[in-house]
């Protein structure tokens, strides 16, 4: 009896070190609400929807980490979209699908990743990459729109450019104060020509108890090597109290094949009613250049109600002018048809964490 009781005691232990070295997490987002929208057609019809995309993005997966001793580890993350409103989720591990060592020289992961252009804008965005769908700095400051852009980088032919395929991406430990260097790499894997289809992208960050300040710089190639979409984002964001932040955020995109330059600057603020309630106000000043003078302007209103950590309730008004009725104007617009000058989104929605 002893020596079983011993003997559990023992696999007890490491079965206990074991789970302290190595771990694995299903996580996810679970995100639903009902759209009305106006000026969706060059008639100005009207549109009632079920989204799944609101407060932040449907997505689940899995992360892990396992400690390899001397103060190093390693990491994987597998990260799927997910339509709740349908039930349909997109290509297995659509979003992310990495894997990486850490240590004290930094941090590198290799995979399907967010480019840099996007991380830079998702630590300052106005509205906290809230309405994904209609946010100027999600649909147009990440290199992220097939349609104004053409296909670029390597993830042409698949999905986001936001997202980047065969891409190596590392981070080095904060220097100079607090300064973190990050540098990307996307492999466009056309043979007979490296650059073609590539993407490469370098940013610093700067994060302290009340102010955060990026900035960083990207470059994709379209398949054949011969356009290329260039990409400079930054912005920052102020802890004014415990209840007031500002944020200001900049993206330019400029496609050297077409002259086409598309900018967004942001600019917003969390306001934190109570504790359970937080308001949040963001403008987008939308533009286009080089090729034809296009512009929009949105403004946009979120609160959320959180009833725990995990699950909140939202409500959003958006409300879009463009330059023009002209599709130069409302491509810009984002939520806006050709033929209209003005249009209003309004959702209410509900979001789960686990």
């Amino acid at each position: 009896m002893k020596k079983s009781l011993i003997a559990f005691a023992v696999l007890s232990a490491f079965a206990s070190a074991a789970s302290a070295q190595s771990s694995v997490v299903l996580y996810g987002v679970i995100d639903t609400s009902t759209s009305y929208m106006t000026s969706q057609s060059a008639t100005g019809g009207k549109k009632v929807s079920m989204e799944t995309n609101g407060l932040s993005s449907s997505r689940w997966g899995f992360k892990g980490t396992e400690d390899l001793g001397n103060g190093l580890k390693a990491n994987f993350n597998l990260e799927s979209s997910l339509a709740v409103d349908t039930g349909v989720a997109g290509n297995l591990f659509d979003r992310t699908a990495t894997v990486g060592v850490e240590g004290a020289f930094g941090k590198v992961n290799a995979g399907r990743q967010t480019n840099l252009a996007y991380d830079t804008l998702v630590m300052v965005d106005p509205l906290n990459f809230a309405n994904p769908g209609t946010n100027a700095n999600v649909a147009l400051g990440s290199m992220n729109n097939a349609s104004l852009y053409s296909a670029h980088g390597s993830s042409n032919g698949f999905s986001s450019a936001a997202r980047e395929n065969n891409a190596i991406k590392y981070s080095a430990p904060a220097m100079f104060g607090g300064i973190v260097f990050s540098g990307m790499y996307g492999f466009g894997e056309k043979t007979g020509n490296a650059q073609a289809g590539s993407y490469m992208g370098a940013s610093a960050t700067y994060a302290a108890s009340d102010i955060s300040v990026v900035f960083s710089y990207g470059q994709m190639r379209d398949a054949n090597g011969a356009s290329t979409l260039r990409s400079y984002t930054g912005g920052a964001k102020f802890v004014v109290t415990p209840e007031l932040t500002f944020k200001v955020s900049y993206a330019e995109n400029e496609v050297n094949a077409t002259t086409r330059n598309v900018s967004v600057f942001g600019t917003g603020f969390d306001y934190k009613i109570s504790p359970a309630t937080t308001f949040t106000g963001a403008y987008y000043a939308n533009r286009r250049s080089g090729d034809v003078e296009g512009k929009a302007d949105t403004f946009q209103a979120l609160v959320k109600y959180s009833f725990s950590k995990r699950t909140a309730a939202y409500t959003s008004f958006s409300y879009v002018r463009a330059g023009t009725t002209a599709a130069k104007d409302t491509d810009m617009g984002l939520f806006l048809a050709a033929g209209n000058k003005t249009a209003t989104r309004t959702i209410v929605g509900i979001n789960h964490a686990f």
